[in-house]
C-alpha cells in the first residue's frame, strides 16, 4: 500500500480536529509524570500497551510489595511476574524491570538517574539506548516527561491506531513510529497528543477496531484527511456493539421456533389421547358382545337335537 503524501500543515490540521474530538470522550487533563527518572522509566514499562490507570496501579503495587528498589533488583523473575498479571505480558515486564534496576546498580552503585536532566536530547539518548532491554516505547516516553522532547511516544496499541486514522503508513514500524507522529503535531502539543492517542488505542470498546490482524486496512489505504469522520463514525457504531446486535438477532429468533414447536406438539398430544381413549372404550365394549354371539349359536343346537327325538 502506497501512503498517500500529505504536507505536514495539513496533518496539523486534522491533528487539531482529532484532539478536538478526543477531548470530548476522553479527560484532556495531562497525568503527573512527575517522579524521579529512574522511576519513570519503571513506570513506562509498566504503562506499555495499557491505560495509565492500570499503570499507576501496577506501579504502586510493584513498590508497596518490595522493601526498595534492591530488594526488587535481586528477586526472582517469577517473583515479580506476579505483580503484573492484571496488564499483560508480565514475565517480559518483570525481566526488564530487573534489568534495568541491575544495569543501573552496576553503573552508578546507587539508584539515582537525575543527572540525565542535565544533558541534551543526543546525550541522554546515548545513556538511555545503552539499556538494551528498553522497547522504543520507554526510551520515548522518558526523553519526553524527564527532557520535554518533542516526541509522540508509540507501543504496538498507539501503532495500530495510528495506523488506522491514517497517521503512519501500513509497513510504519515501532522504531520509527514516534518520530513520523511527531511531525503531526506541534511541539507544544505534543503531550496532550499522546494522551490522547493513548487513550483511544486503549479504549476496550474499540479494541476489534483497532486489531488489524482481524479487521485490516483496505487495500487502497487510509486517507488521513477522512480520519475525523472516520473516528466519529466509528465511536458511534463500533465493532463489538455490531457483534452483539447480531448475537441479539439469533437469540430473538430462537424463542420463536421453540414455541411454533411445542405449540405444534400440543396439538397433537391431545388428538393422540383421545384415540387412544376410544380404543380402550371399545376393547370392554367387544368382550361381552362375543361372549353374547357364543351362547346363542349354542342354544339353538340344544333345541335341534330335542324335535328329533
Amino acid at each position: 500500500m502506497v501512503a498517500k503524501k500529505i504536507s505536514t500543515s495539513d496533518k496539523q490540521a486534522v491533528c487539531k480536529k482529532l484532539i478536538a474530538s478526543l477531548k470530548k470522550r476522553y479527560s484532556a487533563t495531562l497525568p503527573k509524570y512527575d517522579r524521579p527518572v529512574l522511576e519513570t522509566i519503571l513506570h513506562a514499562i509498566c504503562l506499555e500497551n495499557t491505560t495509565n490507570e492500570k499503570a499507576d496501579e501496577v506501579f504502586d503495587s510493584l513498590l508497596d510489595g518490595f522493601h526498595d528498589l534492591n530488594e526488587i533488583r535481586v528477586s526472582t523473575i517469577s517473583e515479580l511476574e506476579l505483580v503484573f498479571a492484571d496488564v499483560g505480558d508480565a514475565e517480559w515486564r518483570a525481566y526488564r524491570i530487573r534489568t534495568v534496576l541491575q544495569y543501573v546498580f552496576d553503573k552508578e552503585y546507587c539508584f539515582d538517574l537525575e543527572m540525565l536532566r542535565k544533558k541534551t536530547l543526543e546525550q541522554a539518548q546515548k545513556q538511555l539506548a545503552r539499556m538494551k532491554t528498553l522497547t522504543p516505547f520507554v526510551l520515548h516516553h522518558t526523553l519526553q516527561v524527564v527532557l520535554g522532547s518533542h516526541l509522540v511516544p508509540a507501543d504496538e496499541k498507539i501503532l495500530n491506531a495510528s495506523k488506522w486514522l491514517g497517521l503512519l503508513s501500513e509497513d510504519e514500524s515501532i522504531e520509527t513510529a514516534s518520530d513520523t507522529l511527531k511531525s503531526a503535531v506541534r511541539k507544544t502539543d505534543a503531550p496532550l497528543f499522546s494522551h490522547l492517542l493513548r487513550c483511544l488505542a486503549t479504549d476496550e470498546e474499540l479494541a476489534a477496531d483497532f486489531n488489524l490482524a482481524k479487521n485490516p486496512l483496505p487495500e487502497e489505504g487510509v486517507d488521513l484527511m477522512d480520519a475525523p469522520s472516520r473516528m466519529e463514525a466509528m465511536f458511534a457504531n463500533p465493532l463489538s456493539k455490531q457483534k452483539k446486535k447480531v448475537v441479539k438477532k439469533k437469540k430473538a429468533k430462537a424463542p420463536s421456533k421453540t414455541k411454533t414447536t411445542a405449540t405444534k406438539v400440543k396439538k397433537k398430544v391431545p388428538a393422540k389421547t383421545k384415540a387412544a381413549k376410544k380404543t380402550v372404550k371399545k376393547t370392554p365394549r367387544k368382550t361381552p358382545a362375543a361372549k353374547r354371539t357364543t351362547t346363542t349359536k349354542k342354544v339353538p343346537k340344544k333345541k335341534s337335537s330335542s324335535n328329533k327325538k
